[in-house]
């Protein structure tokens, strides 16, 4: 959910889904997505996504951990069409829906859910006190809070590599801190706030992603992108690996509740 608006096209979302999955859009996919909502209670829950994309996360919300209802927000014509296309194959769709959306204030009433959840959406979205606080508005009093997304491990200026590697992704970066999305989350009111480095585990994720993009999936890339930029995709995968070696780049687990 950038704030620069639509981002993303049928070529990238097609070359993501070659090693992260279908329906999946960021790194650890399906998996990642259940260690997340390993932590909260989904079950006859009223859940959020912000950030939907393809829909994957949320047929998992829906499908398997039993969600009452689900909305996943995005601001991607493209990923919001295949989301709806794949919550109506799976038969979800008088419990999961979709919205399109603009950037800014989240379009649902307060107190309207019992869980939030987001999976690497959030690090495109430039405001983090505005958005926290419209994490916290929509939550029912009791309600928690789920997420993934990719921090830096302190606040300050990027380095001259994190530069260079988000120079290479063509996507807009606003990257929190570890430190510094606690310190927000608990400025808006939550409690109960923990989030988890996932560094170590994605650097071992970046690297099995580049093992199959310069080996098993190098020809489909080649055939869906061309040669020119399959190399320039997997250079920005060595980028970011680079980042995650230093680790400045830490992409992290975050927890937390809004009071009874």
């Amino acid at each position: 959910m950038s704030d620069a608006g639509p981002e993303y096209s049928d070529e990238v979302v097609d070359y993501l889904q070659l090693f992260r999955g279908e329906g999946f859009l960021s790194p650890g996919g399906a998996d990642e997505t259940r260690r997340v909502l390993d932590r909260v209670e989904i079950a006859g829950k009223r859940v959020l996504e912000v950030g939907s994309g393809l829909g994957g996360c949320c047929l998992i919300i829906a499908g398997e951990r039993g969600a009452a209802q689900v909305l996943g927000l995005d601001v991607e014509p493209v990923v919001i069409e295949r989301a709806r296309r794949a919550v109506e194959a799976a038969g979800l769709s008088d419990t999961v829906a979709f919205r399109l959306v603009e950037p800014g204030p989240l379009p649902v009433d307060d107190g309207a859910f019992d869980v939030v959840f987001s999976k690497d959406a959030m690090c495109h979205i430039e405001d983090k006190v505005a958005l926290y606080a419209e994490l916290y508005r929509v939550l029912a009093p009791g309600g928690r809070l789920a997420i993934a997304d990719w921090l830096v491990d302190e606040e300050g200026p990027y380095s001259p590599a994190m530069e260079a590697f988000i120079g290479t992704t063509a996507l807009s970066f606003h990257l929190d801190s570890l430190g510094g999305i606690a310190q927000r989350l608990e400025a808006a009111g939550f409690i109960d706030v923990e989030v988890v480095n996932r560094n170590e585990w994605f650097r071992d994720e970046a690297r099995r992603e580049a093992e199959l993009l310069e080996g098993p999936l190098l020809a489909d890339v080649e055939q869906l992108r061309g040669a020119e930029a399959t190399a320039r995709s997997n250079e920005c995968q060595w980028q970011m690996i680079a980042v995650l070696d230093s680790g400045e780049f830490c992409p992290a687990h975050a927890f937390a509740r809004k009071p009874d």
